[in-house]
């Protein structure tokens, strides 16, 4: 199974600032009540209550540690302000959206439980690393093999039994229930943790944390692929394990919840168009930008002409010849200081060879031939590299030489489909990062939140101002 990768800085709440121009689509939102922040908070394992339930002060620290490894000015407080909004931006989320839509994107990759281990893996293993070395150091042998009790391979028959025969052809690779219950009772090896309980990987443990590929290297029976996997997940179960040890059970299960809240988050910006692709998909933006006005889409127009100029048409020559070695030898004419004109007249096999190889003045079109595309490609003043002009199987082709003599520059009429669509997009862009900032900041005035003062290391601005 590949490593998951992820960002494991937490989402900073700087990433909700406020984009002015766009007010026009906020909900009308009256003022809520705001609940009062307290300071009171004094018990030692909890860095925070939120609406009653606990933040654990070992998930602030761990997040904290995350974030400075990314950056030494991360602070305490700001890790604490993360996973309090976060956890209100989430459980918003999951009522609002349901967890189908905020976890859409996993369903051709790894199950939401195997990416929620391992970024817990990676995690602990960022911040607990050199710990975790010397835990693995004290087992014997200094290997986490000495936890192997029994492994083994299974064998032809038995991966029949579950997943049919290897040159079968497959829609998809998917177990029906008979087959997983087959899986669950292949195992493929036993384990005893220090100072734990034994247990046992089975071939249907292996195979619901894999994704497509690691499910096609099952059925196609990958030589030694399902007992590797088996022992990467005994190094997870021992990484878990240890933690819980160390820890507790109730700090290792709020750090995976405060992971959990990070990855539903990073979901709800996407879903706003935050943080994603300009060109990905976003429901919210695609929403609000069908409410864009013509009005609103000329004062942007306006406001960011820039955006919108392109070359309107450009005065260029050009030089066409039979093969790669004639091109490279007036290109190097040409280097050396020739005149294109000349050249032209001399070299090219065009028609306007003895204009010198003039295209005059090329104005963009809808569609241009490719000839006219490179010309627009083109700096201004300068001759372009031979270039192999596109040709069918059978056809002998050419080679081209271009220099754009004058390009002159200007705008996309602000009444074009281009400019509607770009300009309606930003504006609802905007719109959404706005909606989502008062969503954020409603929540936080909302709810009931008391801190463990002394685990602050600055002042708790976005808690206590709730603004």
């Amino acid at each position: 199974m590949k490593t998951l990768s992820f960002n494991p800085r937490p989402l900073l709440h700087g990433v909700f600032a406020v984009l002015a121009g766009s007010g026009a689509f906020l909900p009308a939102l009256q003022p809520p009540a705001q609940a009062v922040t307290e300071f009171k908070l004094n018990e030692p394992t909890l860095a925070a209550r939120v609406d009653g339930a606990p933040v654990q002060a070992f998930s602030v620290e761990t997040m904290w540690q995350l974030a400075r490894l990314k950056d030494s000015r991360a602070s305490r407080t700001e890790a604490l302000e993360n996973i309090v909004a976060n956890r209100l931006l989430a459980a918003s989320a999951r009522k609002t959206h349901g967890e189908a839509a905020l976890h859409a994107n996993q369903r051709v990759a790894f199950s939401r439980e195997v990416t929620l281990d391992e970024l817990l893996l990676s995690t602990l293993r960022a911040v607990y690393g050199k710990e975790l070395d010397q835990a693995v150091q004290r087992q014997p042998g200094g290997k986490l093999d000495a936890l192997i009790a029994a492994q083994s391979e299974p064998d032809g028959a038995a991966l029949d039994a579950v997943f049919g025969k290897s040159d079968t052809l497959r829609l998809e690779h998917v177990l029906n229930p008979a087959q997983q219950e087959r899986a669950k009772k292949i195992t493929l090896l036993r384990y005893q943790l220090p100072q734990g309980a034994a247990g046992s990987i089975s071939l249907y443990d292996v195979y619901q944390r894999q994704n497509v590929q690691g499910r096609v290297a099952l059925l196609t029976r990958q030589p030694g692929f399902a007992l590797q996997q088996a022992r990467q997940h005994l190094a997870s179960i021992f990484v878990q394990h240890w933690a819980r040890q160390k820890f507790g059970e109730a700090a290792l299960a709020d750090l995976r919840q405060v992971l959990s809240e990070q990855q539903e988050v990073v979901a709800l910006q996407q879903m706003h168009g935050i943080g994603a692709d300009t060109d990905s998909a976003s429901p919210v933006v695609d929403q609000l930008a069908k409410q864009v006005k013509p009005a609103q889409i000329a004062a942007y127009y306006r406001k960011h002409r820039e955006e919108f100029e392109r070359i309107e048409k450009v005065k260029a020559r050009h030089i066409r010849l039979a093969d790669e070695a004639a091109a490279q030898s007036v290109a190097k004419a040409l280097a050396s200081g020739g005149d294109f004109a000349t050249l032209a007249k001399r070299h090219s096999s065009a028609a306007d060879a003895a204009s010198g190889g003039d295209l005059g003045w090329i104005r963009h079109e809808a569609k241009l031939d490719w000839l006219s595309q490179m010309a627009f490609a083109q700096p201004e003043g300068q001759v372009s590299k031979p270039i192999r002009m596109p040709a069918g199987p059978h056809d002998k082709a050419s080679w081209e030489i271009v220099l754009v003599e004058k390009r002159v520059n200007g705008y996309q009429a602000p009444e074009s489909e281009s400019v509607r669509y770009v300009a309606s997009q930003a504006i609802a862009r905007d719109a959404a990062v706005e909606q989502l900032t008062a969503l954020r900041l409603r929540l936080l005035r909302e709810a009931r939140i008391d801190i463990n003062r002394s685990l602050l290391d600055k002042p708790a601005s976005l808690l206590e101002n709730k603004s």
